[in-house]
């Protein structure tokens, strides 16, 4: 998974990419615990997704995207629009429903 910043996010949905956003927190015990499913996920749903991450400690404005304070939070956009989020990590079963959906 790619760190990268909002202006990236913004260039890749713009291209019309399919992205699989993190939004985490350092110090967030529920973003660690996601990184070994997302590990796990990324090697099987990687050539239909881009996964990416965007530190909320470097860039706190990407919050205004999920509206909620609640972290991780998981997005995935399709064709640049947003078609389903996930927030906080609730086990890898719930992320691979969130990435396998037909969009």
């Amino acid at each position: 998974m790619k760190n990268i910043t909002p202006a990236d996010l913004e260039q890749k949905l713009a291209d019309g990419r399919a992205i699989f956003l993190k939004l985490w927190k350092k110090g967030c015990g529920a973003c660690k615990l996601s990184e070994p499913a997302i590990s796990r996920l990324e090697p099987i749903h990687g050539l239909s997704y881009e996964f990416v991450s965007i530190s909320v400690d470097d860039y706190p404005e990407i919050l205004e995207l999920s509206e909620t304070d609640v972290l991780p939070a998981f997005f995935v956009f399709k064709n640049g629009e947003l078609k389903g989020n996930l927030l906080g990590f609730k086990g890898i079963k719930n992320l691979e429903d969130l990435i396998s959906k037909d969009y």
